[in-house]
This record gives structure tokens, sequence and C-alpha cells, in this order.
């Protein structure tokens, strides 16, 4: 069974190049043509269940989609979008705001980092796992999460492609469930 990342549909703010984060923006007529076009993409594809960040913008993208297909959806936290803290609301191709982007393990002003994000999306893909090999299941959420959850995927992504690697406003991706290695956690003998 597979996974199936859909991003939400465009907002006005996507169309001005404003850095939306946490901000609860719902979609423009674009947007909303987008989720009606992944619905015709994605309706003869069996999809057993759907997760949802809570935002407005993907619950609207994910209603379109699954249109009268009766498709349980779940909203989950882990697929909010990512905080951006000081830059919500300012222009994408602010210096400051492309600066910062770039640096993977530092937390943006009264926001998230990508290993933050990271660590609650993976939490995520984690637990659905064994879920998704029996099921095909629907991701709908954002950019920088839908950035997060390709590298959960794909082990080669090197820092400057992970940032520039886009999935565009009503984009989906499709991903195979993934045997994760994850080390075992070794005791320090300071602590026995």
């Amino acid at each position: 069974m597979s996974i199936y990342l859909l991003r939400h549909g465009q907002t006005d703010w996507n169309k001005a190049g404003w850095v939306q984060g946490r901000y609860d923006t719902e979609l423009n007529d674009t947007g909303r043509e987008q989720a009606r076009h992944a619905y015709e993409e994605l309706k003869d594809v069996r999809i057993d269940v759907c997760y949802c960040s809570p935002l407005s913008r993907a619950k609207e993208t994910a209603a379109l989609a699954l249109e009268g297909r009766g498709v349980p959806t779940f909203y989950d936290d882990r697929l909010v979008e990512m905080a951006y803290g000081v830059y919500e609301g300012t222009h994408w191709k602010g210096e400051d705001y492309q600066h910062n982007r770039r640096m993977l393990a530092m937390r943006y002003p009264g926001g998230e980092s990508y290993l933050d994000v990271a660590h609650r999306a993976f939490s995520f893909l984690d637990e659905i796992q064994g879920e998704a090999k029996e099921k095909n299941i629907l991701i709908v959420c954002h950019g920088a999460i839908a950035r997060v959850i390709n590298s959960y995927f794909i082990d080669d992504v090197d820092n400057d492609t992970f940032v520039d690697s886009i999935c565009p406003n009503g984009g989906i991706r499709k991903y195979e469930p993934v045997e994760r290695y994850i080390p075992p956690v070794v005791p320090n003998p300071k602590h026995q």
C-alpha cells in the first residue's frame, strides 16, 4: 500500500509571497481549483484514511479532494505548518528569512527549526508505517512539512536540495512504507 501526500491549495498569502506558518489562512479560488484537480488525480486511487493538518487551508483541501468518498479524516497537530516565528507575515524573499531557512538546526526567532519539525513529523510517520502496509493513506499538509516528509522517505538529500525542494500547492507525492533503522538507546554507565 502507499502513502500519498497532498500539499494544500493556494491561498492569497501564497500568491503574494507571504510566509504563512501558523497563520490560519483559507484557500483562494485557485487553491480550491487545485484541490478539485487533486480530486481528479486521486479519484481512481483507493484512499482508506486521511490524516490532515488542523489548519483551515489543509482541511478545506482535504474536504474538496475527497468529496463524496466517505474517507475517515483525522486531524493531527504534528502535521501543522512549521512555526516561522517573527517571519510569519513577512515576504519569503526577505534576506533574513532566506538566510535562516538554510540553517536547519537553528530555530526561527519565536518559532521552530527544521529539526523540531522533523521530530514531530517523523514520530507521526513512524506511527503510521504499520497502517500503511495494509491501507492507502493520504496526508494533507503544508510546504515545510512536505519537505521534511520527503526527507523521511529519501535518505540522500543534501541540505541545499532539502531547502530548495518544494511540493507545489495542490501537488501530490507518492511514497511506499519504509523500514527505518532506529538505533537502540545505549545506557549511560554513570546513570546505572
